[in-house]
């Protein structure tokens, strides 16, 4: 800004032959007076003195119109770069005379004055002492921050300190979400059976049934009772045979038993790839194939064998033909959905193969040698029983293969 300064004076004189006419219009009728006889201020008065106020209404409405006018020649020109302005250089390297500098003074002090009053510029000291103490803090707390100038925009570093500026000051205004629920974190991170608690499965849905219309009596020592035509499941029965279940495949990954999981319903395979990952085990998420645990010779047999040891290590030992005939069956069978797949248990009962599976109101459980009471439709549902039985398995694991690094060690 130009006008605080004695470039400013200069700068207005360069210009004052196409603005020194409107300027003189904002001047009060004192102030002409006393320029043009040449008067020197009284010992009274001083040119920082305020200007005089006019009292009728027509000077009132003059002194406005003249001041608006100075206003916007101030604002234009101080917007000006000194390159436009013809002969700044020269001019500011003449020297003053005496009636030059006088004239430069009074006007300095009166655009000074003009400009506060009527909120044309901010006083320059205010202005520098914040903007010096705004760096000061800035370089205090970021040393490494390299501001850019007010003429070009945010560097990287400033828009990410300005965001995270917001973040701090407005960012957590609101409600606070708190117990949201993520599908991930039941298949990736379950609770262990200790954990488990009657809410969590109140909160998966397990307790929701089938319509009563559809009710198999062979469930009613499940059933806690009826709401709106629907059957709600006792969680407490639930949650007893989720835990005697997971103690079941918790013993049979512990002795290194093979465990097959189940599923054939839309949206359960990610479930059963992790489950199967957890316990070294196998998984079916299509289509359950007739014959696969009954007729080895025309399903199995096509299947690639071979030996492991009990760290689940392969041995690379040749197999004779006796044991690549060997019916290859699962130690403990994982069904999700028992009344699609009722070829699975009728072929695990003729292997004498036990079963564990989510028996819903419509369902039967005199097929299943471990029903667990369930909503077997809920995704959700079907999610957490059984990452809470994969957990028992990869805990079963896990104690095995422990046991064989201390004998190993021994």
């Amino acid at each position: 800004m130009f006008l605080v300064r004695r470039t400013t004076g200069r700068s207005v004189r360069s210009r004052l032959a196409f603005c020194s006419q409107d300027l003189t219009r904002g001047i009060t009728t004192a102030d002409k007076t006393s320029i043009n006889n040449e008067s020197t201020p009284s010992a009274g008065t001083s040119p920082e003195e305020p200007l005089s106020e006019p009292h009728d209404e027509l000077s009132v409405l003059r002194q406005r119109e003249y001041n608006n006018q100075v206003k916007e020649i101030l604002r234009s020109f101080s917007k000006t770069p000194t390159e436009e302005i013809s002969n700044f250089h020269s001019s500011l390297s003449k020297d003053l005379g005496t009636r030059e500098k006088q004239l430069d003074d009074e006007l300095t002090s009166f655009l000074k004055q003009f400009s506060q009053l009527n909120k044309v510029i901010e006083p320059k000291s205010d202005r520098v002492e914040t903007q010096v103490l705004s760096n000061q803090s800035r370089i205090k707390s970021f040393p490494f921050l390299v501001p850019s100038s007010k003429d070009k925009p945010y560097s990287t570093q400033e828009l990410f300190l300005r965001q995270m500026k917001h973040a701090e000051n407005s960012g957590k205004l609101g409600a606070s979400i708190e117990n949201v629920y993520l599908p991930h974190r039941d298949i990736f991170n379950p609770p262990t059976i200790d954990r488990l608690s009657i809410s969590e499965l109140l909160a998966a849905g397990v307790h929701l049934g089938q319509s009563t219309s559809l009710w198999r009596p062979n469930t009613q020592p499940y059933i806690y009772g009826e709401y709106k035509g629907i059957h709600i499941i006792d969680l407490n029965k639930t949650l007893s045979s989720v835990k005697r279940a997971a103690a079941v495949v918790q013993g049979v990954a512990e002795r290194g038993g093979t465990i097959l999981f189940l599923g054939t319903r839309e949206g359960q395979k990610r479930a059963l790839q992790e489950a199967a990952r957890r316990t070294h085990g196998f998984y079916v998420s299509t289509r359950w194939i007739p014959g696969t645990l009954t007729n080895p010779t025309e399903i199995s047999s096509v299947w690639e064998r071979h030996e492991v040891d009990f760290a689940d290590m392969p041995t690379n030992r040749q197999l004779n033909a006796d044991e690549e005939a060997g019916i290859v069956k699962p130690d403990l069978l994982v069904i999700l959905n028992p009344t699609e797949n009722r070829n699975a248990l009728n072929e695990a009962m003729q292997a004498r193969i036990p079963t564990i599976g989510i028996i819903d109101t419509d369902s039967e459980p005199s097929l299943v040698t471990y029903p667990i009471p369930g909503n077997d439709d809920s995704l959700r549902s079907v999610n957490l029983l059984l990452s809470v039985l994969a957990k028992a398995g990869e805990i079963g694991l896990q104690s095995r293969l422990q046991k064989i690094t201390s004998q190993s060690a021994t």
